[in-house]
């Protein structure tokens, strides 16, 4: 009889550790880090205050439709960077015009991406601190983090409340994975790029 109420004790307490507020969070892994804003020409970096974080798990974005989330930020990326670096070349505003069109047009179907992203019922978020410190506590499992700068921001439709990013990460059990981002300004480094090709 002693047997059986230790053992039940023992079970009890156990799954008190286990369980809180319905989530099971003994095996929960951490997630923390820092976003930092980087200054092209100054060459000094500052926190990210007020940058915005979605994880969600691999298995539930991708039956959410959003399993592509690193393609579209890449590619929305690339041609950004590839778009602000031929207008900063071009003399012909016609093509600069053509340019921007099709440049608009990925960055409306970014922003409508990302939306949709953003209201995944299995989403968790993060806001930085006023150090550009983070915090988010998962369970273990591969996930697609979303980040929204809250200090950079793009004249583009996908980036007018703030740069985009993305990372997947790794989360174990009773871990912590850090996880840093950094933001410039792609503007400010086109035209950089554009004056040493051309000698200014």
């Amino acid at each position: 009889m002693n047997k059986i109420l230790l053992g039940i004790s023992v079970l009890v307490v156990t799954l008190s550790c286990m369980i809180e507020n319905g989530k099971m969070t003994s095996e929960n892994g951490k997630l923390s880090g820092v976003s930092i804003c980087r200054d092209a020409y100054r060459s000094t970096d500052q926190a990210d205050a007020g940058c915005e974080i979605y994880a969600i798990g691999e298995a539930d974005a991708i039956s959410g439709k959003y399993g592509e989330l690193k393609n579209v930020i890449e590619r929305f990326q690339g041609y950004k960077y590839d778009y602000l670096l031929s207008i900063y070349h071009s003399i012909d505003p016609s093509k600069n015009n053509k340019l921007r069109d099709n440049f608009d047009t990925l960055s409306d179907i970014t922003g409508k991406y990302i939306r949709g992203f953003m209201k995944l019922p299995a989403i968790v978020k993060a806001v930085t601190n006023g150090t550009g410190n983070y915090t988010l506590s998962l369970r273990p499992g591969k996930y697609y983090l979303l980040v929204i700068s809250g200090s950079v921001k793009s004249n583009n439709s996908a980036e007018s409340k703030g740069n985009i990013g993305y990372k997947i990460v790794e989360i174990k059990s009773s871990q912590e994975t850090i996880q840093n981002f950094y933001f410039q300004k792609y503007e400010m480094t086109g035209i950089m790029i554009a004056r040493n090709l051309s000698g200014c």
